[in-house]
């Protein structure tokens, strides 16, 4: 009795903790990212382009940006932002398409293969239009001014602040 009462218990633990831990962290492991468009496929925000400094005034003042470095950084921010949007949305397109062959009743294993490169081939593009985002930095700044960007940015709560937590969440589990 006493073991048929502990092997119960054990497999209503185990279907728990797989229901409170496992599940909801599989939940959005393999999805698109169509759902949360905001951060797209993969993209994180942090990424994004530093040439929208032009854009904080509080960021200007700091940098001590010349008139002739706001336009001159206003000019690549929506140039950069119209290529990716462009990128962005032939991603979405094929990732969908993707969706539709994993959905189909017969899989074309070849024709995945080709769009999944295709995919590939965009997220590498997206990702030297971002270095491609910071060289203009680098051109359009002094090196003072860059540096100062750079330790604004280490320094950052919005930076140092995932940081932090990282650091927090590992201390708790290794007092645990």
């Amino acid at each position: 009795m006493n073991s048929n009462f502990r092997q119960k218990f054990l497999t209503g633990a185990m279907v728990l903790l797989v229901t409170v831990f496992v599940i909801p962290g599989f939940a959005g492991a393999f999805t698109p990212g169509q759902c949360r468009p905001e951060k797209g496929f993969g993209m994180k925000k942090h990424h994004m382009s530093p040439l929208g400094i032009w854009k904080n005034p509080k960021m200007v003042q700091e940098l001590g940006l010349t008139e002739k470095q706001v336009e001159g950084l206003k000019k690549a921010d929506f140039a950069h932002r119209e290529k990716c949007l462009e990128l962005k949305s032939k991603l979405d397109g094929l990732h969908l398409e993707l969706e539709k062959l994993f959905a189909a009743e017969s899989m074309n294993e070849a024709k995945v293969l080709e769009v999944a490169q295709k995919i590939s081939d965009l997220k590498g593009k997206l990702f030297v239009q971002r270095i491609e985002s910071r060289l203009t930095i680098a051109k359009l700044l002094t090196a003072d001014q860059v540096g100062k960007l750079k330790m604004y940015r280490s320094h950052h709560p919005a930076h140092r602040g995932k940081i932090d937590k990282t650091r927090k969440h590992r201390r708790a589990l290794s007092k645990n």
